[in-house]
């Protein structure tokens, strides 16, 4: 599916101990090769999903209420990749 237009996903961050490194290394590798921008945002802030640094800056909290966006032509499976990565408990 191509799409100019966003498509958003609200996520709870399943991760136990919240956004850190070992899932954000996890995401930036999944996502990186898919043809989609992908942003995160949480609390105000919203990070790119290739960039580690951004997303640790989130300091997103088991539990938070994330919003996916994406866009390009694999954007649903960018937001599959990421909703399977924190959404889901595996630590």
């Amino acid at each position: 599916m191509s799409t100019d237009e966003p498509i958003r996903r609200q996520i709870t961050l399943a991760r136990p101990n919240g956004l850190h490194l070992s899932p954000i290394t996890t995401l930036v590798k999944e996502v990186s090769p898919l043809n989609a921008n992908v942003k995160i945002s949480f609390d105000g802030k919203s990070a790119s999903a290739e960039s580690a640094l951004e997303l640790m800056l989130l300091g997103a909290p088991h539990g938070a209420k994330l919003t996916l966006e994406a866009t390009g032509g694999d954007a649903v499976a960018a937001l599959d990749a990421v909703t399977g990565i924190l959404a889901t408990i595996s630590d």
